[in-house]
């Protein structure tokens, strides 16, 4: 690897950590805000919204905010890798704990898809497929056989 650690980030990755993840973080940070009663009945379905807890759905918007503008700003100004896999293994170690979650509030229901109302289909699909690319991007592939790496040449 250079010295920089510069690499050609593919353009899957581009398109979902540089526009569609932080149009999708936006979008919860506004549900957060102006329609917590519905964002708290697609994380739970016993879960009861009480207008004294604004603060806490505030501070999560904050949080997705915080998301969005890191990988749709800070990620658009640099192609070193290493600060690309930094960013994504913040942002996986996220989704873990937020899976963690939605194991806590669905039991052994978590790994019975049959049993998902469609609120958790969402919530779920929306958390497995971004870790799996996630997984695949800190693992490089698809950057090709060398890696996301610029080799120098002698």
């Amino acid at each position: 690897m250079s010295s920089s650690g510069t690499a050609h980030i593919p353009i899957l990755y581009r398109l979902l950590f540089t526009y569609i993840e932080p149009l999708s973080a936006l979008s919860g940070a506004l549900l957060c805000h102006f329609n917590p009663t519905y964002f708290l009945r697609t994380m739970s379905a016993t879960a009861i919204y009480a207008p004294s807890h604004q603060v806490i759905f505030d501070q999560l918007a904050a949080t997705y905010i915080l998301f969005a503008f890191n990988e749709a700003v800070l990620l658009r100004m640099t192609n070193d890798l290493k600060m690309w896999k930094a960013l994504v293994m913040g942002i996986l170690l996220c989704d873990v704990v937020h899976l963690y979650g939605s194991w806590e509030v669905m039991g052994a229901a978590f790994f019975r898809p049959a049993e998902w109302r469609g609120e958790d289909w969402m919530n779920l699909l929306m958390l497995y497929v971004p870790v799996v690319v996630r997984l695949c991007f800190l693992g490089e592939v698809g950057f090709g056989r060398e890696g996301g790496k610029n080799k120098k040449r002698a």
